[in-house]
């Protein structure tokens, strides 16, 4: 076999194997796997007392999760005085089956008593959720327990929440 024959081969042989690799990645991304969570999401959020009674009207948040299994989060609850919550910063792993948990801690800058209801602590607000992707890849929903803790670590409030999200265009 010439130089050239062979070359040609080669060639072939190696184009055959990025047309496989390509094909194989562009497939995963269509199923996402377990980066399905991966972007920014607007998220309508509503506290219950843990029993389903609402607590209080929906409020929106966002949440924008990356890659590497970190994501942050903002929020416009009212029920915090102005600047008195920070951003959520957190964690995320995926569980399976379109499946995650995450968890998030924000920091109370500062004590509020009632009134306004329900008054907080300076301490930290964590979120715990599990969020669910029942009908497709851009939109979900999720259960979430959430917790309050003074500067000593020690909680004085637990409530839960439900939420659904769509993915931001």
């Amino acid at each position: 076999m010439n130089s050239g024959m062979k070359k040609m081969l080669f060639s072939l042989g190696l184009a055959g194997m990025v047309i496989v690799a390509a094909g194989w990645r562009a497939s995963a991304w269509v199923q996402r796997g377990d980066d399905e969570i991966v972007g920014t999401w607007n998220v309508t959020v509503q506290l219950n007392d843990c029993n389903g009674n609402k607590l209080g009207s929906t409020f929106p948040s966002l949440l924008s999760f990356a890659d590497g299994q970190t994501f942050t989060e903002d929020t416009l609850n009212q029920s915090f005085a102005v600047g008195q919550r920070g951003p959520g910063h957190g964690i995320w792993e995926f569980r399976g089956h379109h499946s995650y948990y995450a968890k998030q801690v924000a920091f109370i800058n500062f004590t509020t008593t009632p009134p306004p209801p329900p008054g907080f602590t300076q301490g930290t607000q964590t979120v715990t959720q599990t969020i669910d992707f029942n009908d497709g890849p851009d939109q979900w929903t999720a259960n979430a327990n959430v917790s309050f803790a003074d500067l000593s670590g020690t909680t004085y409030r637990t409530a839960c929440a439900t939420a659904t999200a769509t993915r931001m265009e």
